[in-house]
């Protein structure tokens, strides 16, 4: 697997909760961002401590464009589209890309931010992703973040929901509001075919 964006670091620790995962690169072009979110220790200990993480400090396409290798899973995070270096990160040009860096039937997920943006740079966005990936769906995970899990192959599979009872991830996310299958399937907002109508064809 490999995460666009280290942030705090959260999402890459609890990706490792997982142990079917046998991987992870977490990159990030700002060094500095990865030494501050050493102060979110050990919340996030499994992306420093884990043997199965590295980092590396590099421009994401840049660095998938070199690492001649395919991933089963990409997350990426990067900050808000308007933000200066990051918008290249939310093109249809980066969607063509990745979609090749991907294993076949691999999964892609993007966040998306919804505060300090209109509704057509996240239509602009979504139409970039429904232009490169024959399947996806959205979900609404807060009232300011989407995220959108797409795929390379013809369609996404099912929800595995029974990953939240690995015990790492158990003992993390009892942390927080209770979280079940249940819940999560809420959040799905959207698929590809009921945006088509909006999407097909939009800005070109």
């Amino acid at each position: 697997a490999a995460v666009i964006g280290q942030g705090s670091g959260m999402t890459s620790h609890l990706l490792l909760g997982s142990p079917a995962l046998r991987s992870l690169v977490t990159i990030d072009i700002e060094p500095a961002m990865i030494r501050g979110s050493r102060r979110f220790y050990p919340a996030n200990r499994r992306v420093f401590d884990d043997p199965r993480a590295r980092f590396a400090v590099d421009d994401a396409k840049a660095y998938f464009a070199s690492a001649h290798r395919t991933f089963d899973l990409i997350l990426s995070e990067p900050s808000n589209p308007w933000v200066s270096g990051v918008s290249g990160l939310f093109t249809e040009e980066f969607y063509a890309r990745v979609k090749g860096y991907l294993a076949p039937g691999g999964v892609f997920g993007q966040w998306l931010h919804l505060y300090e943006i209109d509704d057509a740079l996240v239509a602009s966005v979504l139409a970039a992703l429904h232009r490169q990936f024959p399947a996806y769906q959205v979900y609404m995970v807060s009232q300011s973040d989407l995220f959108v899990v797409a795929t390379n192959g013809p369609a996404l599979r099912p929800a595995d929901w029974s990953v939240l009872g690995y015990p790492g991830l158990a003992r993390d996310l009892a942390r927080a509001a209770p979280i079940d299958g249940a819940a999560l399937d809420a959040l799905r907002l959207a698929d590809r075919a009921a945006l088509a109508p909006l999407l097909d064809g939009y800005g070109e």
